[in-house]
């Protein structure tokens, strides 16, 4: 079981063919009906995620994702040192935008907002980041309920 285990659960067959080909192994020895708890749990299927609780998408902007990234250690030539992504849920279509400083988000959004309403005809229902400060003002939650989003 040793050599089972060493060798990331190989199977008892091919540890077999390992025997017959090295000195020293000796599996002649060790009983191959051993039931190994590791091998077994690494031959369970996992069950899918139940596909009633999966929230899907219908539409364009029913749901988009942003974040900052965090600063870069290397400024630009623009002095450009970090940059915000907005990604639609369904066409995963990113926008990237450049901010010299995070307190840019708001106005980037605001911008990218404008843009893709116009082009795609459809207004943002969810914007969903990850709660960070740079979407945490009272002026931005403002907007977005002025705005009907989420």
């Amino acid at each position: 079981m040793l050599w089972h285990e060493r060798l990331g659960h190989l199977n008892m067959a091919s540890l077999k063919e390992l025997d017959a080909m090295l000195d020293g192994m000796n599996l002649k020895e060790v009983s191959l009906h051993h039931i190994c708890e590791g091998y077994v749990k690494g031959k369970h299927q996992i069950t899918s995620f139940p596909k009633d609780r999966a929230t899907r998408v219908s539409q364009l902007l029913e749901i988009v994702h942003t974040n900052v990234c965090k600063p870069m250690i290397t400024t630009s030539h623009g002095a450009v040192r970090y940059f915000l992504t907005f990604i639609d849920d369904l066409s995963r279509k990113t926008n990237v935008y450049l901010l010299k400083a995070k307190g840019e988000a708001f106005e980037k959004f605001k911008q990218y907002k404008v843009l893709v309403e116009n082009e795609i005809g459809h207004k943002i229902k969810v914007l969903r980041s990850n709660n960070r400060g740079e979407f945490m003002s009272k002026k931005f939650d403002a907007f977005l309920a002025k705005c009907g989003i989420q």
